[in-house]
C-alpha cells in the first residue's frame, strides 16, 4: 500500500509493528507501546472512524456527481485548479494576514468587535452631523450609548477561551446549540 494511501490507523498499526522490533526491556519502548495501542484503540472507538468505515446501507444508492454531465464539467475545472490555488494561497500575504486577524479574534475578541462598531458609528454618525439639530433626542441618545458601549469593549481584554467559559458563553451555547437526535431504539 502506498504511503499516501494509508489511513491513520495503518500508520499507528505501523509505527506498533517498528516498535515491537525493537528492544523489549526498555521503558520508552513500553511508553511507545502502550501509547500507540491507546491512539489505535481511541482511533477505532471514534464515531467518525466507525461513520467513515460502516457497510453502505444497500437501499442507499450513491451516484458519482463527478461522472455526470452537468456537475463534472466543475469537479473536473476544480481538480486541475486546486493545486494552482493552494500553492498561491500557501505564500500570499492574504493568508497570513487572515491567521493574524483570526489570531487577534481568539486573543481579544470584544476589542476587535469594539473597533469595528466604533468604525460603523463614527459613519453613522457623520451621516447624521448635517441633520443633528432636526434629530430627536432619543436618536442622539441611542447614538451616545452605543459610542459608550463601544469605547467601553476597547477596555475589556477577556480571551475567546474566557468568553465561552462565562455564564453567557455558556448559556449562548445552550441556547444555539442543536438538540441531540432521537434515538432509535
Amino acid at each position: 500500500m502506498d504511503a499516501e494511501e494509508r489511513s491513520i490507523t495503518a500508520y499507528l498499526e505501523a509505527a506498533a509493528e517498528e516498535v515491537a522490533r525493537l528492544p523489549d526491556g526498555s521503558h520508552t519502548i513500553q511508553i511507545g507501546q502502550s501509547l500507540t495501542g491507546w491512539i489505535t484503540d481511541v482511533t477505532r472507538e471514534s464515531s467518525l472512524y466507525r461513520w467513515l468505515t460502516k457497510e453502505p446501507d444497500p437501499e442507499v444508492m450513491v451516484i458519482d456527481l463527478a461522472e455526470t454531465y452537468t456537475v463534472g464539467p466543475f469537479i473536473r475545472l476544480l481538480d486541475r485548479l486546486i493545486p494552482y490555488v493552494e500553492r498561491a494561497w500557501n505564500g500570499s500575504v492574504l493568508k497570513r494576514t487572515t491567521a493574524r486577524t483570526a489570531e487577534l479574534v481568539r486573543d481579544v475578541p470584544i476589542k476587535v468587535a469594539s473597533v469595528l462598531f466604533i468604525a460603523v458609528l463614527l459613519a453613522q454618525t457623520i451621516q447624521l452631523l448635517p441633520s443633528i439639530q432636526n434629530e430627536p433626542t432619543t436618536t442622539l441618545g441611542i447614538h451616545a450609548v452605543a459610542w459608550l458601549l463601544a469605547l467601553g469593549g476597547l477596555r475589556v481584554d477577556w480571551t475567546l477561551e474566557e468568553l465561552s467559559q462565562s455564564r453567557v458563553g455558556r448559556l449562548t451555547r445552550a441556547l444555539l446549540e442543536p438538540p441531540e437526535p432521537p434515538d432509535d431504539d
